[in-house]
């Protein structure tokens, strides 16, 4: 029997992957694997620590295995996970959005010989980068966009767990590769419904997002039903900056039930709303009315489908745009009730 291991089920994240998978992938035993094991609904639980090697390739060594990686703050070496997923052949998705994270992925699939071996890792197959730049693809033929703009909208009473909390704490008010503060100031998108956002990183390469055979810069806003969520967030921005990684962990950990009280007075409704520089009038859009955090755990089982299917040509680290064509993504959101406008059915 295939066999697809979620690490970090017990996360919030991870449970999102496992109750998705359990409904959309016939035929393929689901393992919910933790440090501690725990079973996460009717998924059987597995103890497995992402930094063990040996611990790792002796439990994936049963073959025919896709592995997705749920584990945030993607702040950690992956090493000895994509080392231990190329010795025992087994396909690596994760939801990582840290452009660090990411070229770790890339490196040691690299120096682990994925590609001589058959096997394939799908990094940032999430919301950001994965799924930005595959709905840029409706335009990669389109010559005269020379940029993107990308404006997240989260919905605040959607699930949040204490990773989730410290991975979207950390990058605020830090700098940029040119030099600007992430989440310092915000603005509303011109055209849009009124809420605000700041910019946020995204994980997309020093060249830019991938547009066809070119690259074109990329701009990522994040923004929450509540403008005075986002503008406290803002506001604490520099203070957030200045804490070393533990402190931060604790402040997040303090926080979490801040937090999820503050939730209850939000909407579970999210958005995300491409927009073409360059060819005004050119936007995709997918809007999720209700379990928004749905459409960033998708894609990873998206990919974990077609590598079951056996229907990946591509080996080595490969981006989602790679796996997944625009017209099947867009026909799965839909499928699962998300409003998608900007391509064609």
């Amino acid at each position: 029997m295939k066999t697809l291991v979620v690490l970090g089920a017990p996360g919030t994240m991870g449970r999102r992957v496992v109750a998705l998978a359990r409904r959309e992938l016939e035929g393929v035993e689901v393992l919910a694997a933790s440090r501690r094991g725990t079973a996460v609904g009717d998924a059987r639980g597995l103890a497995l620590d992402l930094h063990d090697r040996a611990g790792l390739e002796r439990a994936l060594a049963r073959g025919d295995c896709t592995v997705v990686n749920t584990v945030g703050p993607f702040d950690y070496d992956p090493t000895p996970l994509v080392s231990a997923c190329v010795a025992s052949g087994s396909h690596y998705v994760d939801l990582a959005e840290t452009p660090a994270f990411l070229a770790a992925v890339a490196r040691a699939a690299r120096e682990a010989g994925a590609a001589e071996r058959g096997v394939v890792l799908v990094p940032g197959a999430s919301t950001t980068p994965g799924l930005v730049e595959l709905l840029a693809q409706a335009w990669a033929e389109r010559p005269e966009v020379t940029g993107v703009d990308a404006w997240l909208s989260l919905g605040s009473r959607n699930p949040l767990g204490t990773g989730m909390l410290l991975g979207l704490l950390r990058p605020l008010g830090r700098d940029d590769d040119a030099g600007a503060r992430w989440f310092r100031g915000t603005v509303t998108r011109p055209g849009g419904d009124g809420r605000r956002y700041g910019r946020y990183p995204a994980g997309f390469p020093a060249e830019g997002l991938r547009l066809g055979p070119r690259s074109v810069p990329v701009r990522f806003f994040v923004g929450f039903d509540r403008a005075l969520l986002v503008r406290g967030l803002s506001a604490a921005a520099p203070a957030l900056a200045a804490l070393p990684d533990r402190a931060l962990a604790r402040v997040a950990r303090v926080a979490l039930p801040a937090a999820r009280a503050v939730s209850r007075l939000g909407t579970p409704r999210g958005s995300l709303v491409l927009e073409a520089l360059g060819a005004p009038g050119a936007r995709v859009e997918v809007v999720a009315e209700r379990e928004g955090l749905d459409v960033p755990a998708a894609p990873a089982l998206w990919v974990a489908s077609t590598l079951q299917r056996g229907h990946v040509r591509a080996r080595g680290c490969v981006a989602l745009r790679d796996v997944v064509p625009l017209a099947e993504a867009a026909a799965r959101l839909r499928g699962a009730g998300r409003v998608v406008r900007g391509i064609e059915p």
